[in-house]
């Protein structure tokens, strides 16, 4: 029962609007140049520290994103991230009511913007979550995002190695609520030519332990001579 009152108490706190919000990005404050492609996959977990349930995993993610090149300074990207819900909550719900209450899709456009050559950039991404709310009547299906995030990256000369600290905050309003966040993530990439493709693990605070790994490959990179004009 102690573990039921327990179960019960994090899945209230994920449904109104303090679950676990992504806090993982795999990216780095290099934008891409004019007319350049990346696309990325990445996988990550979530834990919610508890004195009862220590580091409970709260939800399994796998995102895909598009990012494109507007200028050399510019970048915009489309993300899509399934969130898995973990296990425990099968204690709760049978395996019918669990599988259709917690899957929440999220759908991200971000706006990216570098302040300093290669090792400062900031971005604006808009995002929502829709999740199913067959089980709990009258619960929010939409919860909208705002996360803004500023990018420090270190090493990123070498093209094959570079170390990004990121903070941010998390913004989600929805109807009736609202609720900000702080949070931070240090995440590394690992590459013969980072301008071409990168393995970017991750890991990151914000109330929730995340960490996950990231994968990205560009296309279509522009001669130097040409990013340099």
């Amino acid at each position: 029962m102690k573990t039921k009152i327990i179960l019960l108490f994090l899945i209230s706190v994920l449904l109104v609007g303090c679950f676990a919000p992504l806090n993982l990005s795999y990216d780095s404050a290099k934008t891409l140049d004019k007319g350049q492609i990346e696309v990325q996959g990445a996988y990550s977990r979530y834990y919610a520290p508890n004195d009862s349930l220590p580091s409970t995993l709260i939800n399994s993610n796998y995102g895909f994103s598009l990012g494109y090149g507007i200028t050399k300074r510019y970048t915009l990207k489309f993300r899509y991230e399934y969130i898995s819900p973990s296990s425990i909550f099968k204690d709760v719900f049978d395996s019918k009511d669990y599988n259709n209450l917690f899957s929440l899709s999220y759908f991200e456009i971000n706006n990216k913007l570098q302040l300093a050559k290669e090792n400062l950039a900031i971005s604006l991404p808009l995002g929502a979550y829709f999740y199913n709310r067959s089980v709990l009547k009258g619960g929010l299906g939409l919860i909208m995002a705002f996360d803004p995030r500023l990018y420090i990256t270190f090493f990123r000369s070498s093209k094959v190695f570079d170390l990004t600290i990121v903070p941010k905050a998390h913004i989600l309003f929805g109807s009736g609520f609202g609720g900000l966040t702080p949070g931070l993530s240090v995440g590394m990439g690992f590459s013969s030519d980072l301008d071409k493709w990168a393995i970017r693990p991750e890991i990151g605070y914000d109330a929730f332990l995340s960490f996950g790994i990231g994968a990205n490959i560009n296309f279509n990179t522009t001669k130097k001579t040409d990013s340099a004009k």
